[in-house]
């Protein structure tokens, strides 16, 4: 009997086999053939019975599916053909900056800060407005008679240009990418085509720049002479909480080499350049006032094409060498420590770049090096790790350390203990993580998080109801169009608003019969309206209709939500334009006992205006959080 059983599976093993090679012998490929004789080729390939994809009559080129020995066959049959594989192309992507490495700012090292919301200016000889590596948010220039043709803050030089694209290349798969790829980028144009730029330009530059909040202003200017103004226009800016970073000057190869203005006034942080081997770049500028150094040496970025003739390759990127290349570096982490932590103060982000430092030459601070080489550190001391639990439109965070944490931003619906559980929409999520752990000043960290789902071409994660859209789109309470939108503008109809609150309650969806005349028991409202109309939470009109398409105000919204989840009024009017004599009165009183709202600053509910399908969402959502309580 065993020796059966094993002649069986000897027999097996090898009709296995062979199968498995008469398999792998009939796979087939994509093979593109051109030349020889097409028209002879097509015909013994349709004899034959062999694939052809498609036909290419314009380019003798015919595009055919085959086996291995259909193609060894082909080969034999047609000598004066050429068979290629069919080849994979993608697009061009683009690199991190070669210095990126020196100072921890490869994208798998910032992930996923890129600078998003942070104003940076660069007050320089404008920014290629056209370059398809960069992204000008707006800009200007005070230099009248000498700003650019067409747009006044292009750049007619290539300095400018050059700085931007360190701070801020895009992430669009072509050339570099910036270490803040997502900042709002703008371009104060101060010098003219020759680089020469006057302290009125510079002045009228920084006022401009404290008139638009911008946070970080990149100087990649020098000048060797002290200049009063400016020092007041920079301190002033400094004060307003802008961050402001400063070359420290080229004139380091000089006996008399010392740090250059504006870099040497006080409220600018001084920078100096290193090579790639992290010794000084010899043109670096030294001196008390340096700061921090950062990658000069031949950096390859943004050019403007019209001027990119120096290297031969007319491509839109140019390597320059200088501390003005180094202050861009410092101003792209400044930029992602901005978006990280946005209410630090301006000193206080200085004084991380001093902590986080690589000391460089002479132990401590020196006039060379500063506080030594910038660098981004992914984690501090206070940066608290969560776990973190991804759903489709919800997000749960745990923390189980001892320090004491809060959580805000996105739509924090729930929480306990050390567990959150926030909603929105796909794409990012934004939470400020706040750490009290006895110090001071508490420590205040962005957290940023991706949902997948609920996906809508006209919402984001950064409107002030997405949450509620979020929570009420995954637990089937609200739905979107066809068309991928929510709609959160319009005005929501008294149908679409018995549906919302039907499938909150858990309501049925169908009836037999619906009470009023003008709704269908098959419409998508219709059992909702019923059901509701059952529990007396709605009654219709006297002439025994509903209107289902009529609007619903925010008063009607307040007896709508009250009835439905029981709500109780503490009988305090707390709104002037809100009455005892009005039906709302007693249910907009209730909403406001619930906390599910405080009306408009001005003292005002205007129960009679129209409610919009955002804010129904989040008023619909808020009554719900006792639930989770």
């Amino acid at each position: 009997m065993k020796k059966f059983l094993a002649t069986i599976a000897v027999l097996f093993t090898l009709i296995f086999t062979m199968q498995i090679q008469a398999m792998a012998q009939e796979s087939k490929e994509i093979y593109l053939i051109s030349g020889g004789n097409q028209t002879e080729l097509i015909d013994y390939m349709d004899h034959r019975g062999m694939h052809i994809e498609k036909k290419y009559p314009s380019f003798d080129i015919v595009s055919v599916s085959l086996t291995a020995a259909e193609l060894e066959e082909l080969k034999n049959e047609f000598q004066g053909i050429v068979i290629q594989h069919n080849r994979t192309y993608e697009k061009n992507a683009e690199k991190d900056l070669a210095s990126s490495a020196l100072i921890n700012t490869t994208r798998a090292s910032t992930a996923p800060y890129t600078g998003r919301g942070v104003k940076v200016a660069v007050l320089d000889s404008g920014i290629d407005i056209n370059h398809r590596d960069l992204q000008v948010k707006g800009g200007y220039c005070p230099l009248k008679m000498e700003c650019a043709i067409g747009v006044p803050y292009d750049d007619d030089n290539g300095h400018g240009t050059h700085v931007a694209g360190i701070i801020a290349a895009l992430a669009n798969q072509t050339g570099i990418v910036g270490i803040a790829p997502s900042v709002d980028l703008y371009s104060i144009k101060a010098l003219n085509s020759f680089g020469v730029g006057s302290t009125y330009s510079l002045i009228d530059g920084i006022d401009w720049a404290i008139k638009q909040k911008i946070d970080i202003l990149n100087l990649s200017i020098t000048t060797e002479k002290d200049d009063p103004a400016l020092e007041k226009a920079l301190q002033n800016a400094y004060t307003r909480g802008m961050l402001i970073v400063g070359s420290g000057g080229n004139n380091g190869d000089q006996a008399d080499s010392t740090v250059m203005y504006p870099a040497k006034y006080d409220s600018v942080i001084a920078v100096a350049a290193v090579r790639s081997d992290l010794t000084k770049l010899r043109k670096s500028a030294a001196g008390p006032e340096i700061e921090i150094a950062a990658p000069g040496e031949f950096i390859f970025s943004t050019y403007p094409m019209k001027w990119d003739f120096e290297d031969e390759k007319a491509d839109g990127y140019m390597r320059l060498s200088g501390t003005s290349m180094a202050t861009a570096h410092v101003t792209g982490i400044l930029a992602l420590y901005k978006e990280r932590f946005p209410e630090m103060k301006n000193s206080e982000l200085r004084q991380i770049l001093a902590r986080t430092a690589k000391d460089l030459g002479t132990t401590g601070r020196d006039d060379v090096f500063g506080h030594g080489l910038v660098q981004y550190r992914q984690s501090f001391e206070n940066t608290i790790d969560f776990i973190e639990q991804v759903e489709p439109g919800k997000l749960t965070l745990q923390y189980s350390g001892d320090k004491e944490v809060e959580i805000k931003g996105g739509n924090v619906l729930h929480h306990t203990g050390g567990k959150w559980e926030i909603y929105g929409v796909a794409g990012n999520l934004e939470v400020l993580a706040t750490t009290k752990n006895g110090q001071s000043t508490p420590w205040m960290e962005k957290k940023i998080f991706q949902l997948q789902s609920p996906e809508f071409t006209d919402v984001n994660n950064s409107q002030r109801f997405a949450g509620s859209i979020g929570f009420l789109t995954i637990n089937g309470q609200l739905k979107g169009f066809p068309d991928g939108t929510i709609r959160p503008y319009e005005n929501i109809t008294r149908a679409e608003a018995a549906a919302i609150i039907g499938r909150a309650l858990d309501y049925p969806e169908r009836a037999s019969a619906v009470a009023f005349k003008d709704v269908s028991p098959t419409s998508f409202a219709g059992g909702y309206i019923q059901a509701l109309k059952e529990a007396g939470v709605i009654s219709g009109f006297k002439d025994g209709t509903f209107k289902p398409n009529q609007k619903v105000t925010r008063g009607e919204m307040a007896i709508l939500i009250s009835k439905a989840f029981k709500l109780k009024s503490d009988g305090v009017n707390r709104f002037t334009d809100s009455h005892p004599s009005t039906a709302s009165y007693n249910a907009i009183n209730a909403l406001v006992s619930a906390k599910i709202t405080n009306g408009y600053t001005d003292g005002t509910f205007k129960p009679n205006d129209q409610m919009s399908r955002a804010d129904f969402a989040v008023f619909l959502a808020r009554v719900q959080e006792d639930a989770f309580k």
